[in-house]
């Protein structure tokens, strides 16, 4: 297949941006006389030489091509997704006789970033009060006490034995009595003594 001259210009500068992102990215060179695909390296589309250039995609009357597409996402024949975009090469005249169109799989790339998101997520109940909490333990302590008496509909002083087991044994699972002195601090902010708060924590499983 004959090839514009300004189209051949291009293929040692497709060639060289394939190989430096190689195996991610393929890169095309389609004559937009012809309407053809007349060159493709790297090729992850499954498509040749010869195919028919998709100018539907781009929504836009030839005449008007800017000098580049913005970036875009197609999906590829496997169903995983391209990031693509697309430069437009014009004669001597300005006028667009081409186009070169990279696109990157970005398949392996949200692979990598959905085991990352999983690896950093924390769970919403955390046991450790190193994740759950940092500086001040004390503001700590009643920013729980608060979220659970706001989560329960529930205030302190209208708190009976049972509800404040239940609270108790809620800021044990927090895993915060693992603080120094937290006991102390606990009891009295729920107004009762240390020794029912004892007795309280020996009822929790």
């Amino acid at each position: 297949m004959t090839m514009h001259k300004e189209l051949k210009k291009q293929i040692t500068f497709a060639q060289g941006i394939v190989d430096l992102f190689h195996p991610f990215v393929e890169g095309v060179i389609h004559d937009l006389d012809s309407g053809t695909l007349v060159a493709i390296f790297n090729n992850i589309s499954r498509r040749k030489v010869g195919d028919p250039t998709p100018l539907h995609e781009l929504n836009i009357e030839t005449d008007k091509f800017p000098d580049y597409f913005p970036p875009y996402y197609k999906t590829n024949w496997d169903g995983r997704k391209l990031k693509c975009i697309s430069i437009t090469i014009r004669d001597a005249q300005k006028i667009p006789i081409g186009l070169i169109c990279f696109n990157l799989d970005v398949g392996l790339f949200q692979d990598v970033e959905n085991k990352f998101s999983a690896l950093l997520q924390l769970k919403k109940e955390a046991e450790s009060p190193v994740e759950l909490f940092g500086g001040n333990w004390q503001e700590q302590i009643h920013t729980q006490i608060n979220q659970y008496l706001t989560e329960h509909a529930q205030t302190l002083h209208q708190m009976d034995k049972k509800q404040k087991r239940k609270l108790i044994e809620y800021l044990y699972k927090k895993g915060i009595f693992n603080y120094k002195n937290a006991a102390v601090f606990i009891a009295d902010s729920l107004g009762i003594s240390r020794a029912s708060l004892y007795n309280y924590m020996k009822d929790i499983e």
